[in-house]
């Protein structure tokens, strides 16, 4: 009875520490998600991008950067067939984490030109 006690305190514990949020925005021709899941020894983060401009096949090489605490980026990246580009980050804990008042920005550039966007966190 007591280990079950225990336990359930630790679960209790375990989700009470958790932090799940999300940023999303949008400029002419992309849109962008950004999940956040946080406990206390980690970060991670979830990154979606997305063309929403006409044909898709046409958009080649995509080089995109998200600022933020820790901000990250690529070079060269490829949309798949839906216009998708998935990425993600990790923090160790030491590192710092995003808040949910934290600004976070995204630029992307191809095929010579160039977006930047403002994502705000979803309620």
């Amino acid at each position: 009875m007591v280990t079950l006690f225990l336990l359930a305190a630790l679960l209790l514990l375990t989700a009470c520490g958790a932090k799940d949020f999300s940023f999303s925005g949008k400029s002419d021709h992309w849109q962008a998600e950004l999940k956040v899941n946080q406990s206390s020894d980690f970060e991670k983060q979830d990154f979606v991008l997305k063309y929403t401009g006409d044909e898709v096949e046409s958009v080649e090489d995509v080089e995109y950067a998200v600022e933020s605490i820790d901000g990250f980026g690529r070079t060269g990246a490829t949309l798949d067939k839906n216009g998708i580009i998935r990425d993600g980050n990790e923090t160790d804990p030491s590192g710092r984490k995003i808040s949910d008042d934290t600004e976070v920005t995204v630029t992307v550039m191809w095929d010579g030109q160039s977006e930047t966007f403002d994502l705000k966190l979803q309620e």
